[in-house]
């Protein structure tokens, strides 16, 4: 984990180490909301961000209409322009 030794693992904490056991790995926003806090996943995916994380975004539509939300953590930005 990211946390310092003695200190309060955050959501924050879980969702940086949860991109970095998956780099180049596109991830279901569902599945972030689990990690991360159902109603704060979303910060937590900026406060990575804010961390320096290069994590990038795609949404694409279900044949019902649902949009369905992933992100991907990429260890260069020059590695996430490649699919």
């Amino acid at each position: 984990m990211l946390a310092l030794a003695g200190a309060a693992v955050s959501y924050t904490d879980d969702v940086a180490q949860y991109f970095m056991s998956r780099p180049g790995v596109w991830v279901n926003g569902m599945h972030l909301a689990a990690v991360g806090g159902c109603y704060a996943w979303r910060s937590r995916v900026s406060d990575c961000r804010r961390l320096g994380m290069h994590i990038d975004n795609r949404q694409w539509s279900t044949s019902d209409g649902q949009t369905v939300s992933e992100y991907r953590f990429s260890l260069t930005p020059e590695a996430a322009v490649e699919e």
